[in-house]
C-alpha cells in the first residue's frame, strides 16, 4: 500500500506546480493585438484612471513613468501614495512628444525600461502619433485607448489593463463585475410602468451642456433609464446650453439630473447649479457626480451603483455577491508551490525507506 500512496504524492506535485500565469492576448482600443506570456514587469502610462486601475490590481510598483496628471502629488489618490515614477509631464497635443520620447529612451539606456515593456496611452487623439514615433524608436508594446463609448468596452479595457499588470483577474475586477450585476438585477426587477427619467449635464469650457453620447449615456442604458437628453439624430457628445437644459426639464421635473464632477471641481456648488438652471427652484432632483463615476477604472462601478440608487430610490441595490479579500500575495504563490513539492519529495523518500525496511524485516 505504501508504493501507491507514494505515487499519489508524486502526482500531486504537477497539479500544485501548475503555473497560474497563463499566456494571454490583449486587444487595445485601436484593434491592435498584443501577446503576453506573463504579467508585465514595467509599465509607462498616461491617465490617472489607468494608474488607479493598476494600483487596484496590486501592481502599483510596476508603474515606472506617468504623465503629470497621474502622480500622487497631483491626484492625491491614496492608492497612488507609494507611486515613485518618472514624470513625463503633459501628453496633451504633440508639443511635449520630444521630451516624452527622449526621457523614455534614456530610461532604456539606463536599464529602467526596455523596448519590449508596455506603454499604455489613453484619452488623447495625439497619442496615435506618439505611438508611431515610439514605434520608430523600437518600442513594441504600445497600447492605445483614445475613446470608449460603451460601458462594456470600459469594463473590458479595465480588465485588460489589470491583466497586463497582474497576469490574472484581480479582486478589483471581480468586485467591479459583481456590482454591475447587482445594478442590472435591480433595473430588471423594476416593476413600474415607466422607466425613471434621467438627464446627464456636462460642464465644458465653463458652460453647461446636455450630455448626449459616451460612457455616461451607456451607464444610463445599463440602469435602463429613460435618458431624456439623448438625441439619436445628433452624433455630438454634448449639445445645447443652460436654456436648452431648462426647457427640457420644464415638462420632465420628475427626471433625475446628474451633473458632471467637472462643474464642482471648478469651484461651483449645488446651490450654484439650482440658481443657474432653475432660478433657485429645487423641485428637480440633482445629483453631483463623483470624480470616478464615469472614469476608466474599477471605481466606476461604484458610480454605476450610485446612479442606480438615485434612479430607483425606493429600491435599494441588492448587495453584490461576496468576493474574496484582496490578496496580499506579492509573488509568494510560486514559493508555496516549491514548498509543497519539497514536502512531497520528502514524504516520498520516507515512504520508500519505510517500505524497504519493512520488507527487510519480513525477510
Amino acid at each position: 500500500m505504501l508504493i501507491p500512496i507514494a505515487i499519489i504524492a508524486i502526482c500531486m506535485v504537477p497539479i500544485l506546480a501548475e503555473d497560474s500565469e497563463a499566456a494571454f492576448t490583449v486587444t487595445d482600443g485601436t484593434g491592435m493585438t498584443f501577446e503576453y506570456a506573463e504579467a508585465e514587469d514595467k509599465i509607462i502610462l498616461n491617465g490617472s484612471a489607468t494608474a488607479l486601475t493598476i494600483a487596484d490590481a496590486g501592481a502599483v510598483d510596476k508603474i515606472v513613468a506617468v504623465d503629470m496628471y497621474s502622480t500622487y502629488e497631483y491626484t492625491q489618490f491614496e492608492e497612488l501614495k507609494d507611486l515613485r515614477p518618472e514624470d513625463l509631464k503633459s501628453f496633451y497635443g504633440t508639443t511635449n512628444h520630444e521630451y516624452i520620447i527622449t526621457t523614455i529612451v534614456k530610461m532604456v539606456e539606463s536599464g529602467k525600461f526596455s523596448l519590449d515593456d508596455t506603454i499604455i496611452l489613453t484619452s488623447y487623439s495625439s497619442n496615435l502619433e506618439l505611438r508611431e514615433k515610439l514605434s520608430k524608436e523600437g518600442f513594441t508594446r504600445i497600447l492605445v485607448w483614445n475613446t470608449i463609448e460603451s460601458y462594456s468596452d470600459l469594463v473590458k479595457m479595465v480588465e485588460d489593463v489589470s491583466l497586463i499588470a497582474s497576469g490574472s483577474i484581480p479582486d478589483s475586477i471581480t468586485a467591479m463585475k459583481s456590482k454591475i450585476k447587482a445594478v442590472e438585477d435591480k433595473a430588471a426587477s423594476f416593476d413600474g410602468t415607466d422607466r425613471p427619467k434621467a438627464l446627464y449635464v456636462w460642464y465644458y469650457s465653463k458652460s453647461l451642456q446636455i450630455g448626449n453620447t459616451g460612457i455616461m449615456k451607456s451607464m444610463l442604458d445599463v440602469c435602463k433609464a429613460n435618458n431624456i437628453g439623448y438625441d439619436p439624430s445628433n452624433s455630438a457628445a454634448r449639445y445645447g446650453d443652460v436654456n436648452a437644459i431648462t426647457k427640457l426639464l420644464e415638462n420632465n421635473k420628475d427626471a433625475v439630473v446628474f451633473v458632471s464632477n467637472s462643474y464642482f471641481s471648478a469651484g461651483k456648488t449645488l446651490d450654484d447649479f439650482y440658481n443657474e438652471v432653475f432660478s433657485g427652484d429645487r423641485t428637480v432632483k440633482v445629483i453631483p457626480m463623483g470624480l470616478q463615476w464615469n472614469n476608466w477604472c474599477p471605481e466606476s462601478a461604484d458610480g454605476l451603483t450610485e446612479i442606480a440608487n438615485a434612479l430607483y430610490a425606493s429600491e435599494p441595490t441588492p448587495a453584490p455577491e461576496p468576493t474574496s479579500e484582496p490578496s496580499e500575495d506579492k509573488g509568494l504563490g510560486k514559493y508555496i508551490v516549491y514548498a509543497a513539492a519539497a514536502m512531497s519529495a520528502i514524504l516520498l523518500l520516507a515512504l520508500i525507506g519505510l517500505y524497504f525496511k519493512l520488507k527487510k524485516n519480513k525477510a
